[in-house]
């Protein structure tokens, strides 16, 4: 696959990854708005992270250096990846790290099965995972592979009048 390439398929996979969060995310955030409270910051995140993504892609799009949208976005799916695991599996879903949510939910097996089990019965959570990390590997890819050239090299290439 050609440089152009794998542009475009990280983008489309960020606009499928800030699509599946803001999905998620935006009705639960108007639902606890309407309710004045907040017992889960998930939903909150994920609208501002998802709107996040699609404005590093329109910078991007509008001709602004990559590379800071790279990082940032290696850095957002190593959050969205470690914090599923953490969320389910060490969190007890928020009510050990989050003061307004419920009693803490604390499950007994292996933290691999939980997650296992987490994203074998929610499709989405599989979905968002397999993406973030398919993006997360075209961003490394990208960031290390973006081309750097000095002033020489420009000048050698352009020539010099």
């Amino acid at each position: 696959m050609t440089r152009a390439g794998l542009r475009y398929a990280a983008g489309a996979l960020a606009i499928a990854v800030a699509a599946i969060h803001l999905y998620w995310g935006f009705p639960r955030l108007v639902s606890q708005l309407e309710a004045g409270i907040v017992p889960d910051p998930r939903p909150a995140l994920f609208v501002l992270s998802g709107i996040a993504i699609l404005l590093g892609l329109a910078r991007i799009l509008d001709g602004h250096n990559p590379e800071p949208f790279y990082l940032a976005g290696i850095g957002l799916m190593a959050v969205y990846l470690v914090g599923y695991v953490g969320w389910h599996a060490f969190g007890g879903h928020g009510g050990f790290v989050w003061p307004w949510a419920p009693e803490p939910i604390v499950h007994e097996e292996p933290a691999a099965v939980v997650v296992v089990e987490h994203l074998v019965t929610t499709p989405l959570d599989l979905a968002s995972k397999i993406l973030e990390t398919l993006l997360l590997g075209l961003l490394v890819v990208l960031y290390r592979g973006e081309p750097r050239s000095t002033d020489e090299e420009i000048e050698r290439v352009v020539g010099s009048d």
